[in-house]
């Protein structure tokens, strides 16, 4: 049995354990030295191969001329303050993404170029910097043929299981309008010019990748400016229409970036949109979600408060109730939060943060490595003959392992995007399937912002609750485990320190009344669970009477 995590967390075991409190300092724990960086386009992965997730940011925009760079991890989720790589190419960039397009073990860079060298009077293009053991290429190996592009996405587009790129296309300012574009993978090269267009033009934004009506393949969902923001469904062949299945009920938006999730118990489809009121519109984020299916038209669900210039945003459960936060910026404005619902978001801003930056992305992951732990999800009862299958987690740090009927697959068998919550096949997958993938998530991901304000750096918000991570009296640092994660009978309670008996183990339920007070004399244990009402639980560990971590705990 399922059970609906609507459970509000109520009780504040400690200060650190309160997990209705925004763990982020209002002021960035970290900021990258300006060098008068325009910077746009966010990817957070790791590039060199060591582990610990590098930040990507491609600079430029429509004001400068400028490289793709990366700030390589130090090891311990802390960075230099100017950039580790530097492109030898220059370009006014717009957004990139992240993923291993050739599969031989390397994310690689896709980006797109807004406008041309000579300015708004010349088209942009796509380039792809292939990862050649653990460092970006230098120059683009690949690039398009030219038209104007903001932002550019990576999915499965066609059902064979690699990664395609698709592009929003279009110039808003000038009244370019262009159509929607994907360009086919072909054994990790590329066509010059798209292999797939959207039937209608637009002022095409953003564009993301998603299985929005639930039929086991990846759809796409395009923002536009000036245009309804639309759908475009695949078929039961993995195929997707160039008509869009369904368009907002506003017929003219003005949007920046967007962000797709799935909501409640059921996991409903939904996407959010900034709204950016430069060229119009009433610069408001929207929610837009299908309970029952993908309709021709509809509004969005839930409205912000006016936000003005809205740029980047982000999905995340920050608050860790099981319900995804609204995480949003916009230009010469904060950071703003608001806490999740389950099925919608609350109508009042929960955290604001204290700078006022020009915010273009805005991402989230475990930079330190300090609250990863490993999950394993079942999924059977697959649609015939599909190819993608959704995790249940909406930030997937990485894939660690798939069996599929308890063969273990290869990484070229399938597919995914680090940070996002999506694997597809290169092999369709049949109802009688059970795919096991054991995968790694964080409970406390920090964030960061990419800033085109060339007077500042960019931003990362550490997560203050990285309370997984406790240290004993040598300084070691342990981890809190449980497993697995939802339980039913019995839950397995890993930690590693070098005295066990000097903690005790505390197991809360949702009201914080305390239903397991234990002095485990080992490191790796088992509680047993199955007298327990099913619900959310926490499991504390104490020393010396201080709460010095805790995990959420789901028993079915």
């Amino acid at each position: 049995m399922k059970i609906l995590i609507t459970v509000a967390l109520i009780v504040a075991i400690t200060q650190f354990a309160d997990s209705q409190n925004i763990p982020y300092n209002t002021a960035p724990d970290w900021e990258s030295t300006p060098l008068s960086h325009i910077a746009t386009g966010l990817a957070l992965v790791d590039i060199n191969g060591d582990g610990w997730k590098d930040i990507v940011v491609a600079n430029g925009n429509d004001i400068l001329i400028q490289n793709l760079v990366v700030y390589y991890n130090n090891g311990d989720g802390t960075f230099p303050l100017v950039p580790s790589w530097s492109s030898e190419d220059a370009d006014y960039h717009g957004h990139c993404a992240a993923g291993d397009m050739n599969k031989d073990g390397w994310p690689d860079v896709v980006v797109s170029v807004y406008i041309g060298k000579a300015g708004f009077s010349q088209p942009g293009r796509i380039k792809v910097y292939y990862n050649i053991g653990g460092t970006l290429e230098s120059t683009p190996s690949f690039e398009s043929m030219e038209f104007y592009t903001f932002s550019c996405a990576l999915g499965d587009a066609n059902g064979d299981g690699w990664l395609d790129i698709a592009v929003a296309a279009g110039e808003s300012y000038t009244s370019v309008w262009d159509r929607g574009k994907v360009f086919f993978n072909n054994n990790g090269q590329f066509n010059t010019a798209p292999d797939w267009e959207t039937a209608n033009l637009a002022g095409f934004m953003d564009v993301e990748f998603g299985d929005m009506d639930s039929n086991g393949f990846l759809d796409l969902v395009f923002i536009s400016n000036q245009y309804p923001n639309a759908i475009y469904l695949s078929d039961d062949q993995g195929i997707i229409s160039n008509q869009p299945a369904w368009q907002s009920s506003e017929t003219i938006t003005f949007n920046n970036s967007l962000d797709i999730g799935y909501f409640g118990e059921n996991k409903t489809p939904g996407f959010v949109t900034t709204g950016n009121n430069q060229l119009g519109g009433d610069g408001k984020v929207r929610f837009y979600d299908f309970p029952s299916g993908i309709p021709v038209n509809s509004a969005a669900t839930w409205i912000s408060p006016p936000v003005g210039y809205g740029s980047g945003i982000a999905l995340a459960d920050v608050t860790r109730d099981g319900n995804l936060d609204l995480i949003y910026g916009g230009w010469w404005l904060p950071m703003r939060i608001i806490r999740g619902t389950g099925t919608s978001f609350e109508n009042t801003v929960a955290y604001t943060s204290s700078t006022n930056s020009v915010v273009e992305a805005i991402q989230l992951a475990d930079l330190g490595r300090k609250s990863i732990y490993v999950t394993t999800e079942t999924l059977t009862q697959l649609p015939d003959q599909s190819n993608s299958i959704i995790l249940k987690h909406q930030l997937v740090e990485s894939i660690l392992a798939i069996y599929k009927n308890n063969l273990l697959l290869q990484p070229s068998q399938y597919c995914f995007v680090p940070n996002k919550n999506w694997i597809a096949f290169t092999e369709k997958l049949l109802p009688a399937d059970e795919i096991i993938v054991d995968y790694e998530v964080s409970s406390h991901p920090d964030i960061v912002i990419t800033n085109w304000d060339s007077q500042k750096g960019n931003y990362i918000f550490t997560n203050i609750n990285n309370y997984l991570t406790i240290h004993d009296k040598k300084g070691r640092r342990s981890f809190l485990r449980l497993f697995p994660n939802p339980a039913t009978t019995s839950c397995s309670v890993i930690f590693d320190v070098e005295n066990p008996d000097l903690y005790t183990l505390k197991l809360y339920n949702a009201q914080g009344i305390c239903v397991r007070n234990e002095r485990p004399d080992q490191t790796d244990f088992e509680i047993d669970v199955k007298s327990l009402t099913p619900g959310l639980y926490f499991v504390g560990i104490e020393i010396e009477g201080k709460m010095i971590s805790t995990e959420v705990l789901i028993i079915e």
